[in-house]
């Protein structure tokens, strides 16, 4: 079940003054046809932003010129951020559709060319948008039902039928339900289960050792000696998935 979409901070690199002003407008105008809340920011030159990203300034989309000077320093800015560890959805903005290739190296989520149509902004902006709305989960509880974003959960700890969330924020909130129901409700290798009464969201485990899990609200979570294998290869997995390598 997906929700309303939270407040995005998007870049845009480009060094054609006038351009940029008018694309600014078409993205602000395609945004807010969407309902999406978000904050853009412009850059002139690919070192301005790699900059603001090294000083810690972080975008969820970039919007980024091919070439400046007539040379792929745009893709070389993209290729340099991913080696840093930036996750950002990447659109490739061009006069000249040919660089497509050799951007993809980048994995970027879009090529658009200039000048940029309506509807081809409309589906980057989509695909950006399902891609990275909050995903909700709906609970029964005695007070009518709750709605909580995948990623407020650090862990569920299951009693029967009763589930007990606990939140990043440190808050719990208790609900109806099974383990198997919630296990068939999330999304795929987003938690791991490491005991009978625990299923732990893999993005907020900060430790694991024999036999506890330390997640990122500084609780810890049992691990049962015949789980802790498969629960260990699980967090190697994910940890991989979402390093950069060198």
């Amino acid at each position: 079940m997906k929700g309303e979409c939270a407040l995005y901070d998007i870049a845009i690199c480009d060094d054609d003054a006038a351009f940029t002003a008018s694309f600014q407008e078409q993205l602000s105008r395609a945004l807010a046809d969407k309902g999406a809340q978000c904050a853009i920011s412009v850059y002139s030159s690919p070192e301005a932003l790699r900059q603001a990203v090294e000083s810690g300034r972080q975008y969820r989309l970039l919007f980024l010129d091919v070439l400046f000077a007539e040379t792929q320093q745009g893709i070389a800015l993209a290729g340099a951020l991913r080696r840093q560890g930036c996750d950002a959805d990447i659109v490739f903005v061009s006069t000249c559709p040919d660089y497509a290739v050799a951007s993809f190296d980048t994995a970027p989520l879009y090529y658009l060319v200039k000048p940029v149509q309506e509807e081809k902004l409309s589906a980057a902006l989509s695909r950006f948008l399902n891609k990275n709305a909050p995903y909700l989960l709906r609970f029964d509880t005695n007070r009518g039902y709750l709605q909580v974003p995948l990623a407020e959960v650090a862990f569920f700890e299951i009693f029967v039928r009763e589930i007990v969330i606990h939140k990043t924020s440190g808050q719990k909130e208790t609900c109806v339900g099974t383990l198997k129901e919630l296990e068939n409700r999330l999304p795929a290798n987003t938690f791991v289960r490491p005991h009978r009464s625990y299923l732990v969201n893999l993005d907020q485990i900060s430790e694991i050792a024999r036999y506890m899990i330390r997640v990122s609200t500084g609780e810890t979570v049992p691990v049962s000696q015949k789980l802790y294998p498969q629960v260990q290869q699980a967090i190697i997995r994910h940890a991989d998935q979402r390093t950069v390598q060198f």
